[in-house]
């Protein structure tokens, strides 16, 4: 795979995760920088798993679409924590 694409692929969902966390609104200022530092870290991991697959014919690609899943199931995981916040604060 071309430097480029890993690089949309890697760093696009990134902002998408950053963006939905900003606007989900926790009520913890620390919950965004850990999200921020999360996702550097699973970016870098899957950055440097892609340059080096491009060396084996055929073997890159796979980490992307690792880490594509794993960042849609963080979402969902981050969308139900935020309505189940929303509910402990509606029964106060």
């Amino acid at each position: 795979m071309d430097l480029k694409i890993i690089l949309l692929f890697c760093i696009l969902p990134c902002i998408g995760v950053f963006f939905v966390t900003w606007l989900l609104r926790f009520p913890w200022p620390w919950f965004l920088k850990a999200m921020i530092g999360l996702e550097i870290v699973i970016a870098a991991f899957s950055m440097l798993i892609e340059i080096d697959a491009q060396r084996t014919p055929g073997n890159s690609g796979w980490i992307m679409m690792f880490a594509a899943a794993f960042q849609v199931y963080l979402v969902l995981m981050l969308f139900l924590a935020r309505l189940i916040i929303w509910q402990g604060e509606k029964r106060d």
